[in-house]
């Protein structure tokens, strides 16, 4: 047992522990060969354990997330690259309509109706449409945070998830906005997953691919894992972590280029090399090998941190070593990635957004500490699809004379991170990331 703890290695509560030492993450989230397991304490913030990303076990997760990882590699996301740009390209003529209008748009909301949209053809050959909105439907992102707020009244009160799906749900949304996000977002998915299986029970089936429809026709998965109720929470699951993380990201990135006109100059020259029209489109890959597009997205990654709550894991068979300390198999043992992009010896002045510091000739090594997607077994399903939203978006919204952009009454107070949601929360006074297009 340990029964003293100090420096980097802190008991955080009676049951787990927390480390801040970089050149620990890899060995706890990616380990060699042995059997990871999350922490059902903390995943029961999510609600039912049976989406793949909250599922506890070594074995069941590997199932669960091997029927939806082909959907989110880079081959599967090069194909699904017209549909990303098709929304991309909406965007941006909804942008060019309102140029020069005096119209101030809040781009937290124009970002989550992009990403949301994305991920709805994506999953369900449905979109949502928000792009085609008005106001850039601002009701989903406040929807979608006040979602991610009940993860610490779920962690602590377990009792009340199954609780609050057996109020009246119109009760529920009176009494708490965030508590009535659960249900919003749980019938969006319901909805989306019985079309779904309508339209197969009809005979149809969508020309492209899609993640339930391939799933629900996928004779190598577990019948136990097509149920409704499985279909459901990996639906929300899936639109919750497609829509408001990436959204996120480019929302700060929005603001830290256009808030600094050194970085922006630089930017478009770049993409001049490719863009050389404002209406040009290159391809991701292309977009890819520019170095200063890709150091703003990777300090972008960094600053914005991605997950910023702790990620528990556990080894249930073997002791994990560390700094001379034994920790016996079972025990949750967590990292931040918070600690690990604010690490002054690693990123000398932190909360500076310097691009700079990924083309440094010792940048490579770096990229062991960019932790957004976090790593190993349970990294990310998303990543490479994230990638390619934030390559396709900015590479769009910045190409050179398209747009010019005006923060309005914004500052860096309106980006920072002010509150964790399991993912980044600003101040909740905040009116937002407000531009005007120009």
């Amino acid at each position: 047992m340990l029964t003293k703890l100090e420096g980097p290695i802190v008991r955080i509560n009676p049951n787990e522990l927390h480390i801040d030492d970089p050149e620990y993450y890899d060995e706890l989230y990616v380990g060699s060969s042995r059997r990871t397991m999350k922490y059902e304490w903390a995943m029961k913030g999510f609600g039912p354990t049976i989406s793949s990303f909250a599922t506890e076990g070594h074995e069941l997760h590997r199932t669960r997330r091997g029927a939806l990882a082909p959907y989110f590699s880079k081959a599967s996301v090069y194909q699904l690259e017209p549909t990303v740009q098709s929304v991309v390209n909406k965007l941006v003529s909804r942008l060019e309509a309102i140029r020069g209008s005096g119209t101030v748009i809040n781009v937290i909301d124009v970002f989550t109706a992009l990403t949301a949209d994305i991920i709805g053809e994506y999953a369900f050959a449905l979109p949502y449409d928000f792009i085609d909105n008005p106001d850039f439907a601002p009701h989903w992102y406040r929807v979608m945070m006040d979602f991610a707020e009940t993860f610490h009244i779920f962690k602590q009160f377990g009792w009340m998830e199954p609780l609050v799906r057996k109020i009246p749900q119109g009760i529920v949304k009176i009494i708490s906005p965030q508590l009535g996000a659960l249900s919003t977002v749980g019938d969006m998915a319901k909805e989306r997953i019985a079309r779904v299986k309508a339209e197969l029970a009809e005979g149809k089936k969508p020309d492209e691919k899609t993640i339930f429809y391939d799933m629900l026709t996928n004779d190598q998965l577990r019948p136990e894992d097509k149920t409704s109720e499985r279909l459901e929470a990996e639906g929300i699951s899936v639109l919750a972590a497609g829509s408001v993380t990436t959204a996120h990201m480019l929302s700060l990135l929005t603001f830290l280029i256009v808030d600094n006109t050194e970085i922006l100059t630089r930017l478009q020259k770049e993409l001049h090399t490719v863009m050389p029209r404002p209406d040009s489109q290159p391809k991701w890959n292309q977009l890819e090998q520019l170095p200063y597009l890709t150091a703003i997205i990777q300090e972008g990654l960094r600053w914005g941190y991605g997950v910023t709550h702790r990620l528990q894991r556990i080894s249930p068979d073997v002791a994990l070593q560390y700094d001379g300390w034994t920790i016996p198999p079972g025990i949750p043992v967590s990292m931040t990635s918070i600690l690990m992009h604010d690490n002054q010896s690693l990123f000398p002045n932190p909360r500076l957004f310097s691009p700079e510091r990924w083309l440094q000739p010792d940048s490579a090594q770096l990229r062991k500490y960019l932790v957004t997607f976090s790593k190993g077994s349970r990294q990310c399903l998303g990543m490479n699809l994230a990638y390619c939203e934030l390559y396709l978006t900015l590479a769009a919204i910045f190409a050179p004379g398209r747009f010019s952009f005006e923060m309005f009454e914004t500052d860096i107070s309106d980006v920072e991170i002010a509150h964790d949601f399991f993912i980044p929360c600003e101040r909740m006074d905040s009116k937002g990331i407000r531009v005007l297009v120009k």
